[in-house]
């Protein structure tokens, strides 16, 4: 398993945990809840997660799919950042970390830093290194810096 702390002791990204070693290291780092962006027949959760971690499995699209994540899905996942990050450390994983978990890691970034999209994809890639969004999904990146849409707006902010 490969992990990345993007923001210390708030959010961490990588691949997706699939041995009881795995969750005692997500454990150790003081992890206490996993989002899983991957389906569970791509990736099964080891047993013992759910009474280990708070978890939620939002499944988004990857390039297996042909389209990109849609704007509300990703909103979905910083309303679910938005009600776990307070409660401690994060880890954000899909199947290989190269895509979907960096793409949500970046519109967290701009949700709640105010990164612009291009900040945030350079964030990412430097202190993540392997992500790699492809052009359509940054697309629907962009447009979280840019939208207008009142789903968005009105995700609170953390901190």
């Amino acid at each position: 398993m490969r992990i990345t702390w993007l923001l210390r002791d708030e959010l961490a990204v990588g691949t997706a945990p699939s041995s009881a070693e795995d969750l005692n290291w997500l454990e150790g780092l003081g992890v206490c809840s996993v989002v899983s962006l991957s389906a569970v027949e791509e990736a099964p959760p080891p047993g013992g997660m759910a009474e280990r971690f708070h978890c939620v499995r939002l499944p988004l699209p990857d390039h297996r799919h042909g389209c990109p994540p849609s704007i509300e899905q990703l909103g979905e996942v910083l309303v679910q950042l938005t009600m776990l990050c307070p409660q401690g450390p994060v880890f954000l994983h899909c199947f290989a970390a190269v895509e979907r978990a960096p793409l949500v890691a970046m519109a967290w970034l701009i949700h709640s830093r105010n990164m612009g999209w291009g900040d945030a994809l350079d964030y990412v890639q430097q202190t993540h290194p392997g992500t790699s969004p492809l052009p359509d999904q940054l697309a629907v990146l962009r447009s979280v810096e840019f939208l207008s849409s009142a789903f968005i707006r009105q995700i609170p902010v953390v901190g």
